[in-house]
């Protein structure tokens, strides 16, 4: 199984899209799929037409008052989604208070206590984080082997990536040795914009060997995909953004699949 997080401590870049998008397009590949919504604002569980007010979410799995069969919900065979409920956001204080008080790094793994044990179910794992280095995020990173950085093709974009490599590094020296920043995707990519092409050639030579060849352009059937709880692939499967995220989760599994010959 290979787990990853879908982090940026920059709003507004695209993260949740990234998250769902790939994750579906990895399905239609006939990977399955599981998505989590580790957000408060719960925006991947409404992108996936499931109603936060109305379900007990990831939250009542943490805290182990449901278990995962209970929470865990069939987008379609392939893609199954852990949604987030409006008790999530109080969560991230009621952690935070357990943690101080107990000064036990226990609570930095919740998530991957009920989530191992899914792994022979799953062959990605995608988690869609807060933007924020707070105990949610630090469950989704000491649990999963990957980051995955999404860069808006704008300057405030290019410097937020820092702090979220000096995160991934806090977290590799207390409580996650096996993970890495492994993957860096160009988001909101505009070929008629001058500064878009100049973030391109900063990443480029920043982060060669980690960026993908792929970029996501600008495509507002994207934005439109979740007022319809659709992904998409089921809004408008021939759009750019469709055709770019295909060719995303094609990079991403040749990647695997070298790491695992090699």
């Amino acid at each position: 199984m290979v787990s990853m997080a879908i982090v940026s401590l920059k709003g507004g870049v695209g993260k949740t899209t990234l998250t769902v998008s790939l994750g579906a397009a990895l399905s239609l590949f006939g990977k399955r799929v599981l998505l989590i919504d580790l957000d408060p604002q719960n925006d991947l569980t409404r992108s996936m037409g499931i109603d936060a007010f109305r379900i007990k979410g990831v939250e009542y799995l943490l805290e182990k008052h449901l278990k995962f069969e209970q929470v865990v919900q069939k987008y379609n065979e392939n893609l199954h989604v852990l949604p987030g409920s409006r008790k999530l956001k109080g969560m991230e204080l009621s952690l935070s208070n357990m943690f101080v008080k107990a000064q036990d790094t226990y609570f930095c793994y919740l998530l991957k206590n009920v989530i191992e044990p899914q792994k022979k179910n799953y062959d990605y794992v995608l988690i869609d984080c807060p933007p924020k280095s707070g105990f949610l995020t630090i469950n989704a990173l000491a649990f999963v082997k990957e980051v995955v950085m999404p860069v808006q093709c704008q300057y405030l974009g290019f410097e937020s990536i820092k702090r979220t490599m000096s995160l991934i590094s806090k977290v590799k020296k207390f409580s996650n040795s096996d993970i890495k920043a492994s993957t860096v995707v160009p988001v909101m990519f505009d070929a008629r914009s001058k500064l878009s092409h100049f973030i391109m050639q900063k990443l480029q030579s920043t982060f060669n060997g980690t960026l993908t060849e792929t970029k996501i352009r600008v495509n507002v059937s994207l934005a439109e995909a979740p007022a319809h709880g659709k992904t998409i692939f089921e809004h408008k499967p021939r759009s750019r953004g469709a055709i770019d995220f295909l060719h995303l989760a094609q990079e991403i599994i040749e990647r695997h699949e070298k790491s695992d010959k090699a």
